[in-house]
């Protein structure tokens, strides 16, 4: 059966790391080449409220499984793992139904009037290239695509150097940290401070919860306040959010699980609290990334691609360093430290 090994667990990791990096960059170009005009934001904040709801319902399916289980059991974990998965496949098989993203100049040349799936125009290109001509266009075309492999990485390299791409660094390093805190810090802290296992999945489902309202909050209202606006905002939420945090969780509560009889913080640690403060994470945390999205895809419009791939690599890599340090950082929080 499934056993959580060391060398395993790492390497699922990068795999896992590799496909998403692979799947975000995509994402993005889908959404900023369908999104005409000023609909960028609030197409950005919807795909950002569904993409979310995987958290809510794999929580909620967590929490009512788990009920009171001090403990996590290896059936338990089989079946954790094996209902995630076949979601996960099933979420993998939607892409085929995506429309394929073409630019004007290749629309205009098109002689179909619809658009089919992925899929399908591959069926149709296996049954029509039979006699040689087709065969020799194939191959002409298969050549091009093999000599243009290496542009989206030369694109990438150029878009990181440019003005806009170096203003935009600050937000995109702060969604890393951001990203580990969510993922991997608070969950840890709640965990450790609160013996009862379904306490996880509600901390996930707080998150949850605050990322789908971005999504629809920061989408609509980016027309009216502009992306400075919603940025703001979600500073303000995350000052408040870390501040709390600082004062509510103990110092080492990420570090070790009798964080809560060693260390006493100034204010004293209650899920309610907690779940509150999950959901200012989600808010804090989707509008930023929103507005990240929607800004790469009406500055680089014409070629999204290497934006948003040259923004999820800044953003894995400080998440990565972030990952390093929060399990030996701690911070003196406890009341007697401050009296």
């Amino acid at each position: 059966m499934i056993n959580p090994y060391m060398w395993s667990v790492f390497t699922l990791s990068a795999l896992l790391g590799i496909g998403g990096g692979v799947l975000w960059t995509a994402s993005g170009e889908v959404i900023a080449k369908n999104s005409p005009g000023d609909t960028k934001a609030k197409n950005t904040g919807i795909f950002w409220s569904w993409f979310n709801t995987s958290m809510l319902v794999g929580n909620v399916f967590l929490y009512f499984y788990l009920g009171d289980s001090a403990k996590i059991s290896d059936n338990q974990r089989y079946v954790i793992y094996l209902v995630l998965g076949i979601l996960c496949a099933v979420g993998m098989c939607t892409y085929l139904l995506l429309a394929p993203v073409s630019s004007e100049e290749t629309k205009s040349e098109e002689d179909e009037s619809t658009v089919v799936p992925y899929f399908v125009s591959f069926t149709r290109t296996a049954c029509t290239s039979d006699n040689k001509e087709d065969r020799a266009k194939e191959g002409l075309e298969d050549e091009k695509e093999s000599q243009s492999v290496l542009q989206p990485i030369v694109d990438a390299a150029r878009y990181c150097k440019t003005k806009q791409m170096c203003l935009l660094y600050a937000p995109i390093i702060f969604t890393g940290v951001s990203l580990n805190f969510w993922s991997s810090v608070f969950i840890t802290v709640i965990g450790n401070v609160f013996p009862n296992r379904s306490y996880l999945a509600l901390g996930g489902i707080s998150t949850g919860v605050g990322e789908i309202a971005a999504g629809f909050i920061w989408g609509r209202l980016s027309n009216k306040i502009g992306r400075h606006g919603v940025v703001i905002a979600s500073s303000i939420i995350n000052i408040c959010l870390y501040s709390l945090s600082f004062v509510t969780f103990p110092s080492d509560a990420a570090t070790t699980t009798a964080a809560v009889t060693e260390e006493i913080p100034i204010i004293p640690s209650s899920i309610y609290l907690s779940l509150g403060l999950g959901v200012l994470l989600g808010l804090g945390d989707g509008g930023f990334n929103v507005s990240i999205y929607a800004a790469l895809g009406t500055i680089y419009e014409s070629n999204p691609a290497p934006a948003f791939a040259m923004f999820k690599f800044v953003q894995s890599m400080v998440g990565a360093a972030a990952f390093v340090y929060c399990g030996h950082l701690i911070l003196p929080t406890s009341s007697e430290f401050w009296r």
